[in-house]
């Protein structure tokens, strides 16, 4: 992996503990109610509706929950895979998932992650990501392990982030190495790339 270049290691980790902090001070009530708002944002989105495989991240903590956003998907019959730790290789890979109640449990991070590891065979349409700051031209910053951008630099779906309004900035600094979204969206917009 290639290094960061100091200012932009800087700049990232200051706002990724500005955006950090914002999230922290909402409320249980408030992450469940905004997370409701941005799922149906998304829910909205042609990009969604009409695919038929969607790999998405299991929210942990104050993340945008996808706990409701994943049921209601397999319930649809829509193929879903999620991350899942490959032991060997040292990082996330795309796991079907067939039913959230019994093949998930808390896994490396104390997410919930597949049982039984067995990467998905086939690329989905769409990938839902996290992350912990966001601008309005995609650019994503997560907790710095790259483990998402290792996941999503070959792949050739549409990339949808979701976070809260509270986690969008003004700009994130970007390297080759970080995966930009196709699309961000929040309680209240919806961004896309251009």
């Amino acid at each position: 992996m290639t290094a960061i270049p100091p200012d932009i290691f800087r700049t990232k980790r200051f706002l990724r503990a500005r955006a950090s902090a914002a999230r922290a001070m909402l409320s249980l009530e408030e992450v469940e109610s905004r997370s409701r708002q941005v799922a149906a944002r998304l829910l909205e989105l042609p990009d969604v509706m009409r695919v038929r495989t969607i790999f998405c991240y299991v929210s942990h903590g104050s993340e945008v929950g996808t706990h409701a956003l994943i049921r209601g998907w397999l319930a649809e019959g829509k193929r879903v895979q999620v991350p899942g730790f490959d032991l060997e290789e040292r990082f996330y890979r795309p796991v079907w998932l067939q039913d959230f109640d019994h093949d998930l449990a808390p896994g490396k991070l104390g997410i919930l992650e597949p049982r039984r590891f067995a990467p998905a065979d086939a690329d989905a349409d769409v990938a839902i990501v996290p992350g912990v700051a966001f601008d309005a031209q995609g650019h994503r910053l997560g907790h710095g392990k790259g483990y998402y951008d290792e996941m999503l630099r070959s792949f050739g779906g549409m990339k949808i982030a979701l976070a809260f309004d509270c986690q969008m900035q003004p700009e994130v600094p970007a390297t080759d190495c970080d995966v930009p979204m196709d699309v961000v969206v929040t309680e209240t917009a919806v961004y896309r790339r251009t």
